[in-house]
């Protein structure tokens, strides 16, 4: 009685040439979120004013209510 073997090749078996493993994202805090979001909002603000005036006007976002702290943050985004 002969027996017989058969072996495959592993890379017929393979159905993934190679897997990208990714770490777990963090939650973020509630203040990182609105930070986040603020700093979105200011960008807008500040790229609206410059398309439509050429410059940010402190001036006349004061006087429509924004804050100093706002104003600060504004020159930075």
């Amino acid at each position: 009685m002969a027996l017989k073997f058969v072996i495959e090749s592993q890379r017929r078996l393979r159905q993934l040439a190679c897997v990208k493993a990714t770490m777990k994202r963090r939650a973020k805090s509630e203040a990182q979120l609105l930070d986040h979001a603020t700093n979105n909002l200011l960008r807008a603000l500040k790229r609206d004013m410059l398309k439509r005036d050429g410059r940010v006007d402190r001036e006349k976002l004061r006087k429509e209510g924004y804050s100093d702290r706002l104003l600060a943050r504004l020159e930075q985004a």
